[in-house]
């Protein structure tokens, strides 16, 4: 073990691993073993690539248990909706979304649309509800 290993080692274990965020001494944001969380910090792309990888699996599980969940059948596009929507709000947030998951349980896209679009979510994210309310309508990609 090099000199460089065991100064890590030694670091690591002052610091102690957390897998969650938690808020330090000082009331700062850390993850991990003491990663400060500052409003401006830089992340790497390769640690964004990682986290969006985890983030999108859990999106895409929370949209497959969402159809199984309320019987839906939905094609390839309104599939990537359902998982664009829980990527931003979670399971429990899309979940919240109960006539619009009752149009898409009888496949009426167009009301499936208008649901979405009568959010306080849609005015959040603008332009990206518009396009995924659109998708949904049209179930092609365009």
């Amino acid at each position: 073990m090099t000199s460089r290993d065991k100064i890590k080692d030694m670091i690591k274990g002052h610091e102690g691993y957390k897998g969650e965020v938690y808020l330090d001494t000082e009331n700062v944001a850390t993850c991990g073993w003491g990663h400060a969380l500052h409003v401006g910090s830089k992340i790497p792309i390769e640690v964004s690539e990682i986290l969006f990888k985890y983030d999108f699996k859990r999106a895409e599980n929370a949209a497959t248990a969402i159809e199984l969940d309320n019987g839906l059948n939905l094609n390839e596009v309104r599939h990537a909706v359902l998982t664009d929507m829980a990527f931003n709000m979670g399971y429990a947030g899309v979940c919240k979304f109960k006539k619009f998951i009752a149009a898409m349980s009888v496949e009426d896209w167009d009301l499936a649309a208008a649901e979405m679009l009568d959010s306080k979510w849609a005015k959040q994210v603008g332009v990206r509800a518009k396009y995924l309310a659109t998708l949904m309508v049209k179930g092609v990609w365009i």
